[in-house]
């Protein structure tokens, strides 16, 4: 991000009942539930208005890891050119910047006085309010927005109907699994897991590491350790 967004601490219920609140509107719009795979393009441009556009963002902002921003007041959103073609990390990029509509807008909007995230001079070139990079020390809003934008294109009713299918009852147990995830490796059991899921389910435009974090976090794979230890404390 351009400048550092103070935003208040949102529990994960909060950012699930922000997402289905998106989606409610989206589907009362849309006159049908969405199903995946949720077209987040239809969202930005159709439902939500929002100019959405694909540039050169490293050449326009000068940023050599830059993959999406957001004008606020152009009402625009723009993803970067490098992910075209790429369907899992593009279709997260632009639901994280959606995230950040959705959350952040406010913020921001209270935050106009701040000199970097406006072009206070007559005539002088907008700058993006938001600008989202690949640091992988990220501020609490690029936190709130990635997990927005899992719970956006993965919704967990959808995900755990899926897993019921692809494995009933019996789920995944993996050794070492919160170990090699804070190392961002993904174990081979993992991503077969996140891969079956993802064609059972039709997630056509998730990828396989955005679908393992997914279905860690909602605890349909587990960890071998915690499942051991757990099986001792019943």
């Amino acid at each position: 991000m351009l400048t550092k967004l103070q935003v208040p601490f949102l529990k994960p219920a909060q950012l699930e009942s922000a997402v289905m609140d998106l989606l409610r509107r989206y589907s009362k719009w849309k006159g049908a539930v969405p199903r995946p795979p949720i077209d987040i393009e239809d969202i930005t441009e159709h439902h939500l208005g929002i100019v959405f556009e694909v540039a050169d963002l490293r050449e326009m902002l000068k940023m050599g890891d830059v993959l999406g921003a957001a004008w606020f007041d152009d009402n625009v959103i723009r993803v970067d050119s490098s992910l075209e073609g790429k369907e899992g990390r593009f279709s997260f990029t632009l639901a994280h910047e959606i995230g950040h509509w959705w959350l952040h807008r406010p913020y921001v909007e209270m935050e106009k006085v701040t000199l970097p995230l406006f072009a206070h001079e007559k005539n002088a070139k907008a700058t993006p309010a938001i600008v989202c990079r690949t640091s992988q020390n990220k501020e609490r809003a690029e936190i709130q927005a990635d997990l927005f934008a899992a719970r956006l294109i993965m919704p967990e009713s959808d995900v755990r109907a899926t897993v019921k299918k692809v494995c009933d009852a019996n789920l995944p147990v993996i050794g070492g699994l919160r170990k090699r995830l804070d190392a961002r490796q993904f174990d081979s059991q993992l991503r077969d897991y996140a891969g079956e899921v993802i064609r059972e389910g039709n997630f056509t435009n998730v990828s396989k590491e955005a679908m393992s974090y997914r279905l860690v976090d909602l605890k349909l794979v587990l960890d071998k350790a915690e499942h051991e230890q757990q099986r001792r404390l019943v």
